[in-house]
């Protein structure tokens, strides 16, 4: 059952603290950019970004090493990181490419019939990205859980996908359910932060309420603190609702994709006397 290994989940993130590591990583990455961003310094926030998905594998592959069982200590994580790093990252790599080549191939029927460039891409690219995120999103738990090289993670991940529809989607809707409690949380206690600063909009008269502000007025109306309070809040919920994705996601996977008890699966060949040789 989903609701199971969400109760796994929560057992696990109280008896291993080496997993919020993850989640703190991925909740300064997103208050860094915000940061960056709303301060108006564009180029910086995107170059955090970029380097932040090249060092995400290192996190994801300690985190599910650490879950996994052996070392579920510091070392035992940072071994783990270091061990899965390039498989998660280049298997991710193959998934990016893959969309935006299909998103492309998808984007020339919309070209061919008139439709506007910047309408097309979104109807493409859209309709590529929730596809291959509902069947690849396993790929990085097959590399850690089931020592899966690059291709056969998400192989793997569409295999387990398909294998497990109602368990999948049963996952989706509960994760979309929590994230969207965590926002809500979030955007009431960032109301509370800036409600001094955003009283003189409500006071207004209508004309003024409706007009059109632009990003540069809304940050100025905002100011300053109330920026900082959203980096704060978008910190903890990020912590919150990322570390707790990643942990129900791991324990779904390892409950239903490997039976109690069997070991993952050994990748490796015969040679031609009969001899098996592992990777």
């Amino acid at each position: 059952m989903v609701l199971e290994s969400l109760k796994e989940a929560f057992a696990r993130l109280k008896d291993t603290p080496v997993l919020w590591i993850t989640g703190l990583f991925m909740g300064a990455l997103f208050a860094l950019f915000l940061l960056t961003q709303a301060g108006g310094n564009t180029p910086l926030g995107s170059r955090i970004f970029f380097l932040g998905l090249f060092a995400l594998p290192f996190f994801l592959g300690g985190f599910y090493g650490a879950i996994r069982g052996g070392d579920p200590g510091l070392r035992g994580y940072i071994r783990a990181g270091s061990r899965y790093y390039f498989r998660i990252l280049l298997a991710g790599a193959v998934i990016v490419a893959a969309a935006f080549l299909t998103g492309f191939l998808v984007m020339i029927p919309f070209t061919i019939l008139g439709v506007p460039l910047q309408a097309g891409m979104s109807l493409s690219f859209l309709g590529v990205a929730i596809p291959f995120a509902f069947f690849t999103f396993f790929y990085d738990t097959a590399v850690v859980f089931e020592e899966r090289k690059v291709i056969d993670s998400i192989r793997r991940s569409v295999e387990f996908t398909l294998g497990n529809p109602k368990r999948t989607v049963g996952f989706y809707l509960v994760n979309l359910a929590i994230g969207f409690l965590i926002l809500l949380v979030s955007s009431v206690v960032w109301s509370f932060a800036i409600a001094d600063r955003l009283q003189p909009l409500v006071d207004s008269n209508q004309t003024v309420f409706q007009m059109n502000l632009t990003a540069e007025q809304m940050m100025t109306i905002i100011g300053v603190p109330g920026l900082w309070a959203g980096a704060v809040i978008g910190f903890f919920a990020v912590l919150i609702g990322g570390t707790l994705l990643l942990t129900f996601k791991a324990c779904l996977f390892r409950r239903h994709a490997l039976t109690p008890g069997a070991e993952a699966p050994q990748q490796g060949e015969f040679d031609e006397k009969g001899r098996w040789y592992r990777y």
